[in-house]
């Protein structure tokens, strides 16, 4: 028997033959590997093998050109499947089959690995399909309008246009309402123009009743149809006719025996039958214009009294509304020339006194001077005249005196007075300023300016006008 040392041995023997077979092939075999049997005649050197290496920047950018042709080709699914829905072979089939074919281009050039040029040729067909859309689109609105237009024409010629159009409709748009109520329409229009045909014969026979059920039978048809409600429309006006005459006549007539609540009736009844004429209102103004004659007596001493308390522009007023009443009525007529002069001069007078600042401005204190001497040349004043004569004299006095204002700083802030003077810096000063708005203002390096209105108004200021910059930026 081998004893363990002995099998030891021969393993080991056996694992070092082993190993230097191994370094023997790799060394020595490269070194009796002969050339090629046949050479390449072509080829005056020996070839060189090239090892092509993608860089990973060529494979990212194989693999978004890859997620981008997905992206696009599911967009074009979406369209293509839309523009099937609408029947796209029916109007726009050669160029639908263009932008296929540039889809089964796409595919070919994806299955050799050229995913830009498949994104690209993908991109073009989902342009061409998108721009498809459009135009079917815009082929359906065309359609909806032409056949509308048809429709409302109602005559036997444009049958046919109606229903090409409908058909056009249902084809690209079969879930749109516009659609399906143009292919509604186009089916009764056969119906709607016999009945506006035998409408209109009746009418030209002056069977009115008889045209007014045939145009109501139209509008049943096609309730929408514009043409069939004018003619309804218009037999009804022709049959209220007769009746709005009788009503009118009757209204006149007791107008002109003086029976104006008679004559109201009679005219209210014709405007309810007849609402779209003029004359019911009409003639219910002359009702209340006669109404109101038997009033003007009584308007008139209404007037006088507002002359004697001089509330003038209350009593042209009333002059004029009288005027509008009668225009001939002579004594408003003269009464309202010299009412209106003193109405004039009243609100010319009152206005001075509402804003007596204005007198600031020297147009506006020569205009008030004016003012005052026609107001004091006014024979036989009023009371209230006197009082606005002595409130406008003081105004125009107290515009020009000056009113001492005192204004307080704090000896650092540069102070101006728009429009008057640059105070500069100081503590206290005082001016002298005639009624009027004024602006003071103060600035001071590293502080917020202020600035401060005030108004003069001929009464002495009671506390000093204080321009201090004290708040810090």
């Amino acid at each position: 028997m081998t004893s363990p040392s002995q099998q030891e041995g021969k393993q080991r023997l056996i694992i070092g033959g082993l190993l230097l077979l191994v370094v023997l092939v790799v060394l020595l075999l490269p070194n009796f590997v002969s050339d090629p049997w046949i050479a390449d005649p072509s080829a005056s050197e020996k070839p060189v093998a090239v090892k092509v290496a993608v860089s990973p920047s060529t494979a990212a950018e194989k693999t978004k050109y890859r997620q981008d042709s997905q992206k696009v080709l599911a967009q074009i699914i979406a369209v293509r499947d839309e523009l099937k829905e609408q029947t796209v072979e029916f109007w726009g089939d050669f160029e639908f089959r263009q932008a296929i074919a540039l889809v089964d281009q796409g595919d070919e050039q994806y299955g050799y690995g050229d995913y830009r040029e498949a994104l690209a040729s993908y991109q073009d067909s989902l342009n061409q399909l998108q721009a498809l859309e459009q135009t079917g689109q815009t082929i359906l609105e065309a359609a909806l309008i032409e056949g509308i237009s048809a429709i409302e024409n109602a005559q036997i010629t444009d049958i046919v246009l109606a229903h090409e159009a409908s058909a056009t409709a249902m084809a690209i748009a079969p879930e749109d309402s516009r659609s399906q109520q143009l292919s509604q329409r186009a089916e009764q229009l056969e119906s709607l123009i016999t009945a506006l045909d035998n409408g209109q014969q009746r009418v030209e026979t002056n069977e009115l009743a008889a045209a007014k059920a045939y145009f109501q039978q139209a509008v049943s048809i096609d309730n929408q149809h514009q043409k069939a409600a004018v003619a309804l429309k218009s037999v009804n006006q022709a049959i209220t006719e007769q009746r709005f005459r009788g009503h009118m006549s009757d209204g006149f007539g007791a107008l002109d025996r003086n029976q104006f609540d008679a004559a109201t009736t009679a005219f209210n009844l014709a405007a309810k039958v007849n609402n779209n004429h003029s004359s019911p209102a009409q003639a219910l103004s002359q009702v209340e214009t006669k109404r109101s004659q038997l009033a003007v007596s009584n308007q008139m001493h209404q007037a006088a009294e507002f002359e004697r308390n001089e509330q003038w522009q209350q009593a042209l007023i009333l002059y004029q509304e009288l005027l509008q009443t009668d225009p001939s009525l002579t004594e408003a007529k003269v009464r309202t020339i010299p009412v209106s002069v003193r109405a004039a001069l009243n609100n010319q007078l009152e206005s001075v006194l509402a804003d007596p600042l204005k007198l600031s401005a020297a147009s506006n204190y020569q205009s008030a001077q004016r003012l005052l001497k026609d107001a004091s040349g006014i024979a036989s004043p009023g009371p209230v005249l006197k009082q606005q004569v002595a409130d406008l004299s003081l105004v125009l006095q107290q515009s020009r005196t000056p009113v001492d204002v005192v204004l307080q700083s704090n000896s650092l802030t540069e102070v101006t007075l728009f429009r008057v003077a640059k105070l500069g810096v100081f503590e206290q000063t005082s001016l002298k300023l005639k009624p009027g708005r004024y602006i003071v203002a103060g600035s001071r390096m590293g502080y917020r300016d202020v600035r401060v209105e005030f108004t003069i108004t001929g009464a002495p200021i009671d506390a000093p006008i204080r321009v201090s910059c004290d708040e810090l930026i």
